[in-house]
């Protein structure tokens, strides 16, 4: 009786031993794959669920979590994306997959925002002074900075939204000493996140003490292959 539960024993260490294997030869497999469809250096990835290995035989993953930072996405680098994959889909190959359903969050820090709206608004970095532009909350949706320009100082008033799924737009909704030649350019300051990784779009947005955060959603997406 002692060598059959000694036996028992080994073969659920062994067991054990395989599924973790195989789980971490898939995580590292999915994060090579995400590599390749947007994302700067391999995400950090976790494969959910136990055992781990009826969904690799199956190639049915139920749940998979990723997280990436600075993420070039445009004219914006994004300080931390972070996104569930449910209903994941390998092939038959097993170096791609589809997933039926993603939803994250995407960070925007106040420093990648400064920097992206200065370099789409037009002449603005050219009379920038003293450290360039820095946004500050104004809000649940808007931001706000001084602006120490080169013969003055200003103050200007922003909208965050969204454009579609793929874009944000940083609105002028007041302002005080801005040069009447600057205003165009700062009026409607659009930024595309034309490069935003395996297919994403930004459903949502919402200025936090920190900078911008934006929910991201996904679906029917593919990726390796």
């Amino acid at each position: 009786m002692r060598k059959f539960v000694t036996w028992l024993v080994v073969i659920a260490v062994l067991l054990l031993g395989l599924d973790f294997g195989a789980r971490v030869i898939a995580e590292r497999e999915i994060a090579t794959q995400l590599q390749k469809r947007g994302f700067p250096d391999k995400p950090s990835v976790s494969i959910a669920g136990f055992p781990f290995l009826p969904q690799a035989i199956s190639r049915n993953i139920h749940q998979v979590t990723i997280s990436s930072s600075d993420v070039p996405a445009g004219p914006v680098t994004i300080t931390k994306v972070t996104a569930v994959l449910t209903g994941v889909h390998i092939n038959s190959g097993y170096n791609g997959a589809t997933v039926d359903h993603v939803h994250g969050t995407a960070f925007i820090s106040f420093g990648a925002l400064d920097r992206a709206v200065t370099a789409q608004a037009g002449g603005l970095a050219g009379v920038l002074v003293g450290g360039g532009l820095k946004l500050v909350p104004a809000g649940s949706h808007e931001v706000r900075a001084s602006l120490n320009l080169l013969v003055e100082t200003a103050s200007a008033t922003w909208r965050v939204v969204r454009l579609g799924g793929r874009e944000i737009r940083v609105q002028l909704v007041s302002s005080s000493g801005l040069p009447s030649a600057l205003l165009n350019s700062v009026a409607n300051i659009d930024i595309p996140l034309s490069k935003l990784p395996i297919g994403l779009r930004v459903t949502s947005l919402v200025v936090t003490p920190a900078g911008v955060t934006g929910q991201l959603t996904g679906t029917n997406l593919t990726f390796g292959g």
